[in-house]
């Protein structure tokens, strides 16, 4: 992993704060973006999402895009997914990851889409690999290309955006009417997914920026509030619950 400087840990907090203060459906609006883009100088950085299987997806973007996207780049875009490299995945990753500059020059995306936008190097960051909805974060130069510097802040970020971006789906969801899984607070809640994700209590803690103890009290109080005893338990009554609601 690339050292990082107390300037890069200071971006990487500008982050952080950016998108704690986010309170909408959408986890990276464009102050969020900017701050990515601080931290990552580049073209244009993008968060794409498809909220539902059917939906459209959804894209935020800050930078100035070297050319104007159209229906024929889209288009384009979408008959040579095949030749992108960058698929689902853990950690950051960019396209000479896996092609040399030749290599990619010689491909149908490159020359129909990506080089009339001006893109010659791209880095992306899967926030949720194993989802439907392949949310992630695009970032778009015209040189020089990523470095292991970027690398290693967006792979610090990873599990915090991660975390900004499932708060923001909770958001999302309708309100439901009050059932067994009512009872426990939104942190507990939270909590409570991660379990179910099979995280450990002091990677909660670690992700949440609190403390083990603090995890155990509010697993405490909800296995109480549910009836249970234990972490398989509460997982198990709260989206029971919640699925007959």
């Amino acid at each position: 992993m690339a050292s990082l400087t107390r300037s890069d840990y200071r971006q990487v907090l500008d982050v952080l704060r950016a998108a704690g203060n986010v309170h909408g459906a959408n986890p990276f609006p464009e102050p969020v973006l900017e701050a990515l883009r601080r931290l990552v100088p580049c073209d244009v950085v993008a968060y794409h999402e498809r909220p539902e299987p059917f939906a459209a997806p959804e894209i935020v973007f800050t930078g100035e895009p070297r050319g104007s996207m159209t229906p024929a780049i889209r288009a384009a875009h979408r008959r040579y997914r095949n030749q992108d490299p960058l698929v689902p995945g853990e950690g950051a990753r960019k396209y000479s990851d896996f092609l040399s500059r030749r290599e990619y020059h010689r491909l149908c995306l490159y020359q129909e889409a990506d080089r009339p936008l001006g893109i010659e190097y791209m880095m992306r960051l899967w926030l949720d690999p194993r989802g439907a909805g392949r949310a992630r974060l695009e970032f778009d130069r015209a040189g020089p290309d990523f470095n292991e510097r970027d690398r290693a802040v967006l792979d610090l970020l990873l599990p915090h955006l991660e975390q900004f971006r499932r708060r923001a789906m909770l958001r999302r969801r309708p309100h439901r009417p009050a059932g067994r899984g009512s009872v426990v607070t939104p942190r507990e809640r939270e909590i409570l997914e991660h379990v179910a994700r099979g995280r450990t209590n002091i990677q909660v803690a670690s992700l949440l920026l609190i403390s083990p103890d603090t995890v155990r009290k509010h697993l405490e109080n909800a296995y109480r509030k549910l009836g249970v005893h234990n972490r398989t338990g509460a997982v198990a009554a709260l989206f029971e619950s919640e699925s007959k609601t």
